[in-house]
């Protein structure tokens, strides 16, 4: 995978880390807070229908690339609107820590 040049990183998309709070009764309820926003080349890879409890969703995935960001894990999401692609992997395509390539899936 080759480095994304500067211009191909036009999509706006803001990355969301999980906060996990704990009510009353003692469950946690996750919410997600916005860490920043970034510049983003977003290219689709695949996309699948499948069945989950009883119904029939579509998966996509996609390969997210960004400027290099130590902070990034499996757990956060990267967002565009209505669009929530959760990170599945992330990693440094040329071990340079110039960019990061994030492996996401979106369902649909």
């Amino acid at each position: 995978m080759s480095a994304p040049k500067i211009g191909e990183m036009r999509l706006r998309m803001s990355l969301e880390a999980p906060m996990d709070t704990a009510d009353d009764s003692g469950a946690m309820t996750r919410s997600y807070a916005t860490l920043c926003n970034l510049w983003v080349k977003l290219t689709p890879v695949s996309g699948e229908s499948r069945f989950v409890e009883g119904r029939q969703e579509q998966a996509l995935e996609w390969m997210a690339q960004f400027r290099w960001r130590a902070d990034v894990t499996s757990e956060m999401r990267l967002v565009f609107g209505a669009r929530r692609l959760r990170i599945e992997t992330a990693y440094d395509p040329d071990g340079q820590r110039r960019f990061l390539a994030c492996r996401c899936e979106e369902i649909a």
